[in-house]
């Protein structure tokens, strides 16, 4: 059964862990309150992930990137992560060249363009990818847990909805 919904208050009462954040009141009088919280949870769903992968596997928050992107569609250039991902170039770059040295994906030229390479998982980088998602996949869980199944959809509806409409506010 869903946790009921708690206000700011409610949590404040009862959450100290989250109480204890001397910035948690920053959530009623930030002005960007939808997006500032859309980006606290975000850094709290993937940070502690990120610092596991990286000390337990050596991989980087833009190895990560690389890796999901490539298991979406294989084949990609790095500028078309920078463009759906709007991470640095140079971020990018660095990433692909760690990954290429540690065997987890390839690099050839691009038929259509001579100057520019595309990036391809390696069997080795499937399977970390393989072995990766399912932790990511259980902390969402675990984040979606208070959520009704209603809650859940409606939720999901509506990040379509805001994805959808990123080439008109991007």
């Amino acid at each position: 059964m869903p946790r009921p919904s708690k206000t700011t208050a409610d949590m404040e009462e009862t959450a100290p862990l989250v109480r204890d954040l001397k910035l948690f009141g920053l959530f009623d009088t930030v002005p960007i309150r939808q997006a500032y919280r859309l980006a606290f949870l975000t850094n709290f769903y993937r940070a502690p992930l990120l610092r596991r992968i990286e000390q337990e596997h050596g991989l980087t928050r833009p190895e990560w990137t690389i890796l999901i992107c490539l298991s979406h569609q294989d084949g990609l250039n790095p500028r078309d992560i920078c463009d759906f991902t709007e991470q640095p170039r140079n971020n990018v770059s660095r990433g692909a060249a760690l990954l290429e040295a540690k065997g987890l994906i390839t690099r050839g030229p691009d038929p259509e363009d001579a100057r520019r390479a595309l990036l391809h998982l390696t069997e080795t980088g499937r399977a970390l990818y393989a072995r990766l998602m399912p932790l990511f996949q259980a902390r969402e869980a675990e984040m979606l847990a208070v959520l009704s199944p209603e809650e859940r959809a409606q939720l999901d509806h509506l990040l379509t909805r805001l994805t959808a409409e990123l080439p008109v506010w991007r």
